[in-house]
């Protein structure tokens, strides 16, 4: 089964994660305790390994893995 995974060294953890807004089942959450503390985590229930995400994370730190 097919699904992202987020390399936490090479995201910027923007609060205006392009990638989290693209997903349109809600598997990419933005944790934001603060303007620029941001966590971003993927929530493997939720990913479909659609791959969308991939396409629009601008650091190239979401990709797809088979599990």
């Amino acid at each position: 089964m097919r699904k992202a995974v987020l390399d936490k060294n090479m995201c910027d953890r923007s609060p205006f994660c392009p990638a989290s807004r693209s997903c349109k089942f809600g598997a990419i959450k933005r944790n934001v305790r603060g303007f620029f503390d941001v966590e971003i985590e993927i929530d493997k229930e939720k990913c479909t390994g659609c791959g969308v995400c991939t396409k629009f994370c601008p650091q190239g730190a979401i990709k797809i893995v088979e599990e």
